[in-house]
């Protein structure tokens, strides 16, 4: 039986023929009875290819014996366009010709004859194809039906494309003698019912879905889903379908045409694809070969009908519109899948190379020009690697850096210079080292082989350098230091970059203990044995270590910190120095020099992003912030240096720290034990005594501390304080963990470890003689003491921390200071201690300390300040906007945009109103915002 006009597979009548055909059917029937009592008719059936029409004459001719009528049958075909009256000799069967003869005798008192006998039922399939004198002939015929007791169904295919550029069969006919019906695909339901009917059960709703959106309901392609060889036989989705699916899809391409087919492939290759102002018929018109003569000559006219035919596509259900300026796709990969099954993988890439040109000659953005190139080995042209490496760029600028991976492997296949090649590398494999394991591997292998490749002393340097921070973040510092000692015997007859390999060895053996011990112990008989000293980036990391071992004061680092800024220095080594600088700075307080600092040394970087001075300023930028309680600021600033996968830092687990403890200060305790997660799986410090370790335990621990979890964070932070003492770390000024301990100490009840470890820290910090770490201090000591002498401890430390405006350590002095009052019998004072550690906290967006001061003045017998601490009056002017936006239906994403706020910023706004609103639902809002304030 034929579906379609192929045969597909043995089908009853009562199966894809009469699926949703029962209304035409009904309508054949009727016309026959007004046939057999002398008033013929046209019935027209049009429809696209694979919509069942010849089905359908089947579905008809069945009845017609029982009708009492003679059928004979016709089938039109393109190769039987030189046979004039080939269909009229069809359906002249064996009996006498209804076709002109040499003799001049008319046709039609033979047909006259013979329908006078026995009506007629002439069913003439595909007459699109019928030759010109059969054309003329069927049409003499229609208009005398009215005469003849004879029923004219035909079939013809109609649908947008070159192939349908003549006029409809039925145009200039009588009107009252013609009746056409335009076949539709069949509905949902109606693919389920032919599936069963074919299958012989019931198929599964998901399964029915799927084929319908694979074939829009046409019988044709619904029919070879069900052969044999269709995946969907057993029920189960699976691979894209083989064998009678891709014949069929086959089919209907022949059927419609060499320029349709061409199109439809172009598109299933490109579904999706952004190509921007540049249209389909230009691609299709693009293609190798189609200028020459692509089978039909009238394909080369595409404007004329491509538009046409796309729109009749997503009529029937095959192709849905894209996304944005993307081009249409197919409705289904299967679909996708069998139209490309005649086109091999060099094809494919050609049509990829061609568009990559095309869009590349037009002047359209290179972010489409790469999608293309990335579907293709290589393109050769002299513009591609350009465009691929600044693709990849900006698309480290938006935080993609997985895609900005892909981009600068495939530019590495492009004929590229050997010194280009070796940048292409150096930035691949920092990128590559960035993603962590496993790609990792992958950025260590490129650096290395960028070291290889390089020729001059400046590329080698750079590339060796972030070789060895990839090298020791892998927890190989060992082999990083290795890749050093060669620099260093490379480059000993160039004092400037002796001098770099020197501070980068040394900032990279701080990745591990015992190499950062002897490290310093080296550059310390340097400087013995020198009568000039060492270099001053060597100089600058000498004073970090004697200040982190206690061994300095504040002052004599601000003071060396002048006197290093004010030094000329070579260009390999002004990194450095400027990175050491400004940690030195940013651990004495002087937080503005810090900021000077860091954004010079950022805007002057031009390496690459592994850089070990790099990765140093971004961590200064982030503490900074972090002491200056802008948790919020620190947070937007790693979300945009942040990939799409939400990872907040370039492996400095530094950053990663900071991230942690910021987002406990802002209320996001869930988000930091994630981060805090990601920290310890994804970037594994490199070694039991690295710096990252201890950064990140001790981040672990403040966490378990503000998650109400003493005896754990006390665990992390002690062992925090034993990895630094084997580092020789003993000042607070990096993690105060001392402090830190003697809180979870006290929480615990174990006053007298408390008190010793405050003890120590106290002494310490008065070596290095800041506000913030002397008062730290003070402030735990205070809390350890208890009594008079501790509530005047306590008060010093609040008196020392307030002078300073040092709110991130004065809000939790504020809140021991009350606690102490409060247990001395001091309510009011207490209240009052109380209430300004909430007021600053809330100033800064400190969620957690407000939470702890508020809960303690609430304990204390204070009335809420319902002006102030509560309703729609305490909104701060940032709060009320958000929360106006939210009840006007606003996401929070699109808040964040509207605002130009980072999301978690919002996300802190509303966790503050709703605090202060007393709702716990969004939908709560509209109705306490409107309520009047008292």
């Amino acid at each position: 039986m034929y579906s379609g006009g192929t045969a597909v597979g043995v089908m009853g009548p009562a199966e894809a023929g009469l699926t949703e055909r029962q209304a035409v059917l009904a309508e054949a029937a009727r016309l026959a009875d007004l046939a057999r009592h002398g008033t013929g008719t046209l019935l027209l059936l049009t429809g696209p290819s694979g919509i069942g029409r010849s089905a359908l004459l089947d579905a008809v001719a069945d009845p017609a014996v029982s009708w009492g009528m003679t059928v004979r049958r016709a089938a039109c075909a393109p190769d039987e366009a030189g046979h004039p009256y080939a269909v009229a000799r069809q359906l002249s069967g064996t009996g006498p010709e209804f076709v002109p003869d040499e003799e001049g005798r008319t046709p039609w008192e033979l047909l006259r004859e013979a329908a006078v006998r026995r009506p007629l039922l002439f069913l003439v399939d595909d007459v699109q194809h019928a030759d010109p004198a059969s054309a003329s002939w069927l049409r003499q015929l229609v208009r005398r039906l009215h005469q003849l007791p004879v029923l004219l169904v035909v079939t013809e295919r109609r649908e947008a494309g070159p192939a349908d550029r003549r006029p409809p069969f039925g145009t200039g006919l009588p009107a009252g003698v013609v009746q056409t019906r335009r076949l539709a695909p069949l509905s949902p339901a109606g693919t389920a019912a032919l599936l069963s009917a074919r299958l012989e059960r019931t198929v599964p709703d998901r399964l029915a879905q799927e084929c319908h959106r694979a074939t829009a309901g046409l019988p044709l392609l619904l029919t070879a889903l069900t052969c044999p060889d269709g995946r969907p036989v057993g029920g189960e989705l699976g691979p894209v379908p083989t064998g009678a699916f891709r014949e069929a899809v086959g089919h209907w391409l022949d059927r419609v045409g060499e320029p349709s087919a061409t199109a439809a492939r172009t598109l299933a290759q490109l579904s999706g694809t952004r190509t921007g102002s540049v249209g389909l018929a230009d691609l299709v018109a693009a293609q190798p070969g189609w200028a020459t003569g692509p089978g039909d000559p009238e394909g080369a006219d595409l404007g004329s009908w491509l538009p046409d035919w796309l729109r009749g596509l997503q009529v029937l259900g095959l192709l849905r519109p894209g996304h944005g300026d993307a081009l249409p796709e197919f409705a289904h990969p299967w679909l996708s899948a069998a139209l490309l099954a005649g086109w091999s993988d060099q094809r494919r890439a050609e049509l990829h190379r061609g568009v990559a040109t095309l869009l590349y000659g037009r002047g359209e953005p290179d972010g489409l020009v790469a999608e293309q190139l990335l579907r293709t080995e290589v393109c050769g042209a002299e513009w591609a690697a350009d465009v691929l490496i600044g693709t990849a760029r900006q698309a480290q600028r938006d935080g993609d850096r997985e895609y900005a991976v892909r981009l600068l492997r495939r530019a590495l296949r492009e004929p590229l210079s050997q010194c280009r090649r070796g940048s292409v590398l150096v930035e691949l494999g920092c990128l590559e080292v960035a993603l962590g394991p496993p790609e990792s591997v992958n950025g260590t292998r490129h650096l290395a082989e960028a070291v290889r490749l390089h020729r001059s002393d400046e590329a080698v340097f750079e590339a060796a350098n972030a070789l060895g921070v990839a090298l020791a973040g892998r927890g190989e510092t060992a082999a990083a230091l290795d890749v050093l000692e060669d620099l260093a015997e490379r480059f000993a007859d160039r004092s400037d970059l002796a001098h770099a390999v020197h501070a980068a060895t040394a900032m990279i053996a701080s990745h591990d203990g015992d190499s950062w011990l002897q490290v310093v112990d080296g550059v310390r008989r340097i400087e013995a044995r020198s009568a000039t000293g060492v270099a001053p980036a060597a100089y600058g990391l000498l004073t970090e270590f004697d200040a982190t071992s206690g061994r300095l004061s504040a002052a004599e680092v601000s003071r060396r910190v002048v006197e290093l800024t004010a030094q000329p220095m070579d260009s390999f080594s002004a990194s450095y120095l400027t990175a050491s600088t400004a940690t030195l700075a940013q651990w004495a307080d002087r937080l503005d020099l810090a900021d000077r600092l860091v954004a010079e040394g950022l805007t002057a970087h031009r390496g690459a992003k592994l850089h070990p001075a790099y990765q140093c300023l971004l961590s200064v930028r982030a503490e900074s912030r972090m002491m200056r309680g802008q948790f919020s600021l620190m947070l937007q600033e790693l979300a945009a240096a942040s990939d799409q996968r939400g990872v907040l830092t370039l492996g400095n687990a530094h950053l990663t720290s900071q991230a942690v403890i910021a987002l406990c200060e802002t209320g996001h305790p869930v988000q930091a034990r994630q981060l805090v997660a990601a920290g310890f799986e994804d970037s594994p410090p490199s070694g039991p005594s690295s710096w990252e370790m201890n950064e990140l335990v001790y981040a672990r621990g403040m966490l378990r501390l503000a998650d109400g979890r003493p005896e754990e964070a006390l665990a992390d932070l002690l062992d925090c304080g034993r990895r630094q003492l084997e580092r020789q770390v003993l000042s607070p000024i990096v993690t105060p963990w001392r402090s830190a301990a003697a809180d979870c100490h006290l929480l615990l009840g174990q006053v007298g470890p408390a008190a010793e470890l405050a003890a120590e820290e106290l002494r310490l910090a008065r070596v290095w003689d800041t506000p913030r770490t002397v008062g730290r201090a003070l402030r735990v000591l205070g809390a350890a003491t208890g009594g008079r002498q501790g509530l005047a401890t306590v008060q010093e430390s609040v008196r020392m921390l307030r002078a300073d405006g040092l709110d991130v350590e004065l809000i939790p002095a504020l809140t021991a200071l009350g606690r102490l009052l409060g247990g001395s019998g001091q309510r009011a004072a207490a209240r009052e201690a109380l209430r300004e550690a909430v007021s600053r906290a809330e100033r800064i967006g400190a969620v957690r300390l407000r939470t702890v001061a508020a809960d303690l003045l609430l304990a204390s017998g204070a009335r809420p300040d319902r002006q102030r601490q509560t309703g729609a009056g305490a909104l701060t002017a940032g709060e009320q906007r958000v929360c106006r936006l939210a009840v006007e239906g606003n996401s929070n994403p699109e808040i964040a945009e509207l605002l130009h706020l980072a999301l978690r910023t919002v996300e802190t706004h509303l966790t503050n109103s709703f605090r202060k609103l007393g709702i716990k639902r969004r939908a709560e809002l509209a109705g306490v915002l409107e309520q009047p304030q008292e």
